[in-house]
């Protein structure tokens, strides 16, 4: 199996809400997904109304479990680190989508599944199937100029605290050349 090194800083995820392995869902019932957890601010990811930008927010109730996958072969099945597959918040226009927007991160609602995003485990072992409970690290493969990390992002109140790597402010926080070039050869290998 291949092996991509990903770096701490962006394995900021963690599913929860049930045991064994991830699995993808064809038919998502209300609550009746996942939560995604954040290490970075110790709260969850859900869809929520915001004034300004994509309709994202932290919340502190794990037991909204509305985060769900969908894989390209319409399968319901184990989901393996690296895998294309879309995700899902809630229903219906549930689906997170790459799409450039004047404020906060360039995402948008879809109501079909589109199938851009990877989840890598922890190890970064390509083809293996994803634990409940394990550091992850989310990647958008329609991010320009390239595939890059969803992170936890300090933004503005009333704004989804959600970014990429490659925004400015978040070298402007982080300015550590190792870690950007650990960052940078992950995203290379990841978008081939």
């Amino acid at each position: 199996m291949t092996q991509i090194d990903i770096p701490e800083i962006v394995k900021v995820w963690k599913l929860g809400g049930d045991t064994g392995n991830v699995r993808s869902n064809n038919k998502y019932q209300n609550n009746a997904g996942y939560n995604l957890f954040c290490t970075t601010n110790n709260k969850y990811l859900t869809w929520k109304k915001v004034p300004i930008g994509i309709n994202l927010d932290f919340i502190s109730n794990a037991g909204e479990k509305k985060v769900h996958f969908r894989l390209p072969d319409g399968k319901e099945r184990e989901i393996v680190s690296g895998e294309l597959l879309a995700l899902g918040i809630g229903g219906g226009e549930a689906f997170l989508r790459y799409a450039r927007r004047d404020l906060g991160i360039n995402l948008k609602w879809s109501a079909s599944p589109i199938f851009e995003w990877k989840i890598y485990s922890g190890n970064g072992e390509v083809g293996k199937p994803i634990s409940f409970g394990d550091p992850l690290a989310l990647v958008n493969m329609k991010v320009e100029p390239s595939a890059d990390f969803c992170i936890f992002f300090d933004r503005p109140p009333g704004m989804a605290d959600v970014g990429w790597t490659t925004s400015p402010e978040f070298w402007n926080k982080v300015a550590n050349v190792a870690i950007k070039t650990a960052i940078e050869a992950a995203r290379k290998k990841i978008g081939l």
